[in-house]
């Protein structure tokens, strides 16, 4: 990254309220994706204004491509403002995970609100879907999640609330 851009990125968060680590910045980031419950693609194939928005988050706007991790994107773009959004700027969402910093067999650090989750498809040898995390509750989950449905599909029609085991998943902190 060129050292302008470091020295602004520097620059702008000692003059802002934003400190990345902090238990407010969760709290704000878990605030605007529960905004977002709700919203749904126009007709069921990643599309619509919101839908549209949320990629173009990533570059992909009117492209109809899957919009998981573009999800979280857009939600830390709306929290903190472009420049200063933790998340990892893609819409591949193994890129989101990497490296975990909780793995399915429960090593790691405990995921926290506003964490990254991603779920493994054996089928896909990778992560195929992935969100966020908005709160523990004993062994489960409960998640906010993009371009999902109420069964939990890698590929729905909206933005949904989800409960998943916390051994399912793998988890990442970029807070």
């Amino acid at each position: 990254m060129p050292l302008r851009y470091v020295f602004a990125i520097t620059l702008a968060l000692a003059h802002s309220n934003i400190s990345l680590g902090d238990t407010d910045a969760r709290h704000r980031v878990i605030e605007t994706a529960r905004k977002a419950i709700g919203t749904k693609e126009a007709t069921g194939r990643n599309d619509g204004p919101v839908v549209d928005e949320i990629l173009d988050s990533v570059g992909l706007k009117g492209t109809r491509a899957p919009w998981c991790a573009a999800f979280v994107v857009w939600v830390g773009d709306t929290t903190f403002t472009r420049p200063l959004n933790p998340y990892p700027r893609t819409a591949w969402s193994p890129a989101m995970l990497y490296p975990p910093t909780w793995e399915r067999a429960r090593r790691g650090t405990p995921l926290k609100p506003a964490d990254v989750f991603g779920v493994w498809f054996n089928s896909m040898g990778r992560v195929a879907h992935t969100g966020l995390v908005e709160k523990s509750e004993g062994e489960w989950l409960l998640t906010i999640e993009g371009n999902t449905n109420g069964g939990g599909s890698r590929d729905g029609d909206g933005v949904y609330r989800r409960r998943r085991l916390a051994t399912n998943v793998l988890g990442r902190s970029w807070l």
